[in-house]
């Protein structure tokens, strides 16, 4: 089963990385590029998995698959 991550805008102007259907992001971090760079840590660590980057509106920007 593939997880899915997403990099967010958070709370009080904060990024986030949010594990699909989870109540609570994994971790906030201070900008879009942090958030990023961890994102796609933890989606090499735990193949199959995608990486879902959002705009600061919601609109996703880009995607990635990481696969076995």
């Amino acid at each position: 089963m593939k997880t899915i991550y997403h990099v967010q805008s958070g709370k009080y102007e904060k990024w986030e990385l949010k594990k699909e259907g989870a109540d609570q992001a994994t971790k906030t971090f201070e900008t879009k590029e942090e958030a990023y760079q961890f994102g796609r840590e933890m989606c090499d660590e735990n193949r199959p998995s995608e990486l879902i980057v959002h705009q600061l509106n919601g609109d996703i920007e880009d995607k990635s698959l990481y696969n076995k």
